[in-house]
């Protein structure tokens, strides 16, 4: 089993273990340096995976010359993670001006999208207007490209109202329920990836309008899905949710209150 096997099987220990033998022989293998940062961030190392994210980040910028900062999505939530929303924020500004100015070339097959969503739910959770307002126009001009179509695209149109909760869910399992789409997911990891994002930005729409306690209760739902390893997504709602439950109990409020 290769340690990448070994994260799928959820054995962080063991695969982090075999990423840091290979690093001794090529520290600046900028693959294995994320893949090692997988697996902290899987194990909850938050410190640790952030100094692997930083200099794969900076290894692969520099070998295509900053054409392609692949991992600023997972340097700013870690940093998040770890509190500092104000650093997460401007990694999350610099991604998405980087596909707005043309100096960041490789993104998802959407052209972008995923840098303006984590740049929305900083914006809507801060909450910070400013930063909101500027990642739904950034979205807004990716809506009118051809390829929106493509993944994660439909979740820029539903953030932009374009699309329906519903509509996403029938495209990725046939199934407009939450509950039938989990059970479809249930062992597919494709699926299951992109459930994990839409039902995260589900949740922060919720909050968006108002709704914490659906939101909070979309954010639950998200994070007790099995890891799909690569979605940042799984791992901000598992601390929002954990988070949530922590706020009310300080409050004194049943968890199960509407």
């Amino acid at each position: 089993m290769n340690p990448w096997e070994m994260i799928l099987a959820h054995r962080y220990a063991e695969a982090t273990s075999c990423y840091e033998s290979m690093l001794r022989h090529d520290p600046a293998n900028h693959d294995v340096l994320s893949s090692n940062g997988t697996a902290l961030l899987c194990s909850g190392k938050l410190d640790e995976a952030l100094v692997n994210f930083q200099a794969a980040n900076k290894l692969a910028s520099q070998r295509l010359r900053g054409e392609s900062q692949p991992y600023l999505n997972d340097i700013g939530s870690i940093l998040w993670l770890l509190g500092r929303s104000r650093d997460a924020i401007q990694i999350f500004e610099e991604s998405v001006k980087g596909v707005e100015h043309g100096s960041i070339m490789f993104t998802d097959n959407a052209g972008g999208v995923s840098q303006g969503l984590l740049l929305w739910y900083a914006g809507v959770t801060v909450p910070n207007n400013q930063v909101r307002d500027h990642a739904v126009r950034y979205l807004q001009r990716l809506a009118k490209k051809r390829r929106i179509r493509e993944w994660p695209g439909g979740l820029a149109l539903f953030v932009l109202g374009l699309q329906s909760q519903q509509d996403l869910l029938f495209e990725l399992c046939g199934a407009t329920s939450l509950e039938e789409s989990i059970k479809e997911a249930k062992g597919d990891l494709f699926k299951l990836r992109r459930l994990v994002k839409i039902l995260f930005y589900s949740a922060v729409r919720q909050r968006f309008e108002g709704h914490e306690n659906k939101c909070h209760e979309l954010m639950v739902l998200c994070a007790g899905l099995e890891n799909p390893v690569l979605e940042v997504e799984w791992y901000l709602a598992r601390a929002e949710s954990t988070k949530g439950l922590v706020d009310r109990k300080r409050a004194g409020i049943n968890s199960n209150d509407k």
